[in-house]
């Protein structure tokens, strides 16, 4: 049976891959490129919404050691951090996300593509742009002028436990058993709902939506029809990253589900479950990596650590990977449009014309 706490951890690190596979489907659905440095861009959310933490700390008078080690029991986590400062700090990573987004859109992909670049140079233009990213983040981390701010932020970032950041009203106890469950844990996921109810009711009840779909759908359509193709695909670049930067606030508050902030880790660890979830969902669907990204997260998180792991062995949770390149090669093989293709098969179409038999008789 799967403990209450395992189910939390696992939907929470399923709403990181989900919010991280929307991003790629999108970005890809504007310029038909994978974007590989795609989940770095919730990296550089993270440290500079861990800078705006600091100041948010420093502006409250709160004074903790910090910059030990020894965090859970120092004086910052035991003083109940304000709402506002998490309020700020989610804010703040939502626009870095999208601003870093927008940089790729206009100062790589743009410039290659009026100049015919292929698919494949595209691609591998946003490796390069990675490796950019990650260049900064060590820069911004070790170089000598990161001293001040920057230089607490190091300290920071390095030591602190941020799951042990307090929010009191937040704190949930589930009465199946003696079991709290953190208030981070319940912000992220009230996060990730949010942000997907607010995506889809941006695509589907805006202006701005149908201009999207219209631009993603046709674009020579669009163009005749008025529409700003190019401004219309920076506006989904922005959102795409935008998204990432709130899964870059969850890196931060989730270590404990994750992994220590560095300028690879967590990012290097679960870019393989985030183009998983997207493929498997559907690349050209939004709701299909919504679910895509929660499915390969769950199966990661909860399937093979809580029930696979104790029919087999421990040993089989480093192999949770594996399990997510089976579930894109079997959506490859039977189902390459994704599960989002799912209710225009046949097979599903029959399946349900006979329960709606049943359902008669």
């Amino acid at each position: 049976m799967v403990e209450a706490q395992s189910l939390f951890q696992a939907l929470y690190y399923a709403s990181v891959i989900s919010l991280l596979s929307v991003g790629i489907t999108l970005s890809y659905m504007t310029t038909r490129v994978f974007n590989f440095a795609h989940v770095r861009f919730a990296m550089v959310a993270s440290y500079v919404a861990a800078t705006a933490l600091l100041a948010c700390i420093k502006a409250a008078g709160i004074t903790g050691d910090y910059e030990f080690r020894e965090f859970i029991g120092g004086t910052l986590a035991r003083t109940p951090m304000p709402f506002w400062t998490y309020a700020v700090v989610m804010i703040v990573a939502f626009i870095v996300g999208g601003l870093v987004a927008i940089a790729q859109f206009y100062l790589v992909l743009k410039p290659l593509q009026k100049r015919g670049a292929t698919g494949l140079t595209l691609m591998i233009s946003t490796l390069g742009f990675d490796f950019i990213l990650v260049a900064l983040l060590f820069l911004y981390m070790t170089m000598p002028f990161t001293r001040g701010l920057a230089g607490d932020v190091r300290s920071l970032i390095g030591r602190v436990d941020f799951a042990s950041l307090k929010l009191d009203f937040l704190d949930v106890v589930i009465r199946t058993g003696t079991f709290t469950v953190r208030g981070v844990v319940v912000l992220g996921l009230v996060f990730t709902v949010v942000s997907i109810i607010g995506l889809y009711l941006l695509l589907t009840k805006t202006k701005l939506g149908v201009m999207m779909r219209s631009s993603i759908e046709n674009p020579n359509l669009a163009l005749v029809l008025g529409i700003n193709v190019d401004r219309v695909f920076a506006i989904t670049w922005f959102i795409a990253g935008a998204i990432a930067g709130l899964a870059g606030y969850m890196f931060l508050f989730g270590a404990v589900y994750l992994k220590p902030l560095t300028p690879t880790t967590p990012s290097d660890e679960i870019i393989v479950s985030v183009f998983a979830g997207a493929i498997v969902g559907g690349i050209n669907s939004v709701p299909g990596s919504i679910g895509g990204g929660f499915l390969i997260g769950l199966v990661e998180k909860l399937f093979v650590p809580g029930i696979l792991s104790p029919l087999v062995g421990v040993g089989i949770i480093k192999y949770d990977k594996v399990f997510s390149m089976l579930a894109v090669a079997l959506t490859l093989l039977f189902l390459p449009q994704g599960l989002a293709s799912l209710p225009q098969t046949k097979t599903f179409q029959r399946f349900v014309a006979k329960i709606r038999r049943r359902g008669g008789e």
